[in-house]
């Protein structure tokens, strides 16, 4: 939660108009129980081996759900030039070897 929460500042404070936006997609997906169920799922793979073979299938739901809703190429995002998004992803990635792979396959996924 702290660095969720230390996230969502960082990105308020270098990307307000977008922020918001942002924030209210996420409040509406996590209104959805499925939708929900992805965002605990992730959560708890940070404990697992890299190599878990759950961290593929939760890539791949992870992958279609994200599809699902925004189409093809159609994800939000922040500022292109903003190095933001980045750091945000990397920061999430070294919290967990398990969260980086997933990282990774989600976006091979959604590349394809």
């Amino acid at each position: 939660m702290d660095l969720q929460r230390d996230l969502w500042i960082l990105v308020f404070a270098t990307h307000p108009d977008q922020a918001t936006t942002l924030s209210e997609d996420q409040t509406e997906i996590l209104s959805d129980p499925a939708r929900r169920q992805l965002f605990l799922d992730y959560d708890r793979a940070h404990d697992l081996d890299a190599d878990d073979p759950r961290i593929d299938d939760l890539a791949r739901r992870i992958a279609e759900e994200t599809q699902a809703r925004y189409g093809q190429g159609e994800l939000p995002e922040l500022d292109t030039a903003s190095e933001i998004p980045a750091l945000i992803q990397g920061t999430v990635n070294a919290e967990s070897r398990a969260w980086r792979r997933l990282d990774t396959l989600i976006r091979t996924r959604l590349n394809q």
